[in-house]
């Protein structure tokens, strides 16, 4: 399980999982604009990317840190351990992976969504640790997306778990609800 701390959403309300090079194509092919978050919020971009297993939002992200879990290896989930306490579990969601990685955005980064603009910013800040970045095998995944609270140095941190399943390409996204607030507090 791949691990990171003190992630935030950079005071807005979201948090997107996309490999970036799949991203760009998909904005290619579609013929959009730079600014994919005005894009995906006056027209139907977002239903397709996500239908297409291109991007995933998860909404009512709180201005807090986080601690993420990568669990691309079938471990058992976090929130099975003692620490933890799960107050979500959301499944359906389906991520195509074509350059070998997965990264985790936040909105600033898909208004201008070229590689000289924030595609190049996203690599710098995947360096410096602000951005959170996995390598993965090419392929489609399901996507399980876990919520909740576990204990780090008996601190309660608000964390997300992401668990990978590799399943064959064609595999259909089967989400009941894209607007599902992935808020956690208490």
């Amino acid at each position: 399980m791949i691990k990171f701390t003190e992630c935030l959403n950079d005071t807005w309300d979201y948090f997107f999982l996309t490999d970036p090079a799949n991203l760009l194509l998909f904005k290619q092919e579609n013929d959009l604009s730079d600014d994919i978050m005005n894009e995906f919020t006056t027209n139907e971009s977002a239903e397709l990317a996500i239908e297409k297993g291109v991007i995933i939002p998860m909404s009512n992200i709180k201005n807090q840190p986080y601690t993420i879990f990568f669990n691309t290896t079938n471990q058992t989930s976090i929130f099975k351990e003692d620490k933890g306490l799960l107050l979500f579990e959301k499944t359906g969601y389906i991520l195509k992976v074509i350059n070998n990685e997965v990264c985790l955005l936040t909105v600033p980064y898909l208004k201008n969504w070229t590689e000289a603009g924030s595609i190049s910013h996203l690599k710098e800040a995947v360096k410096t640790g602000v951005r959170q970045k996995i390598v993965l095998e090419n392929g489609c995944y399901a996507i399980t997306i876990l919520g909740g609270f576990t204990l780090e140095n008996d601190i309660e941190e608000a964390t997300f778990e992401f668990q990978f399943t590799l399943v064959s390409m064609g595999t259909k996204s089967n989400i009941d609800n894209i607007g599902f607030p992935y808020l956690i507090e208490k």
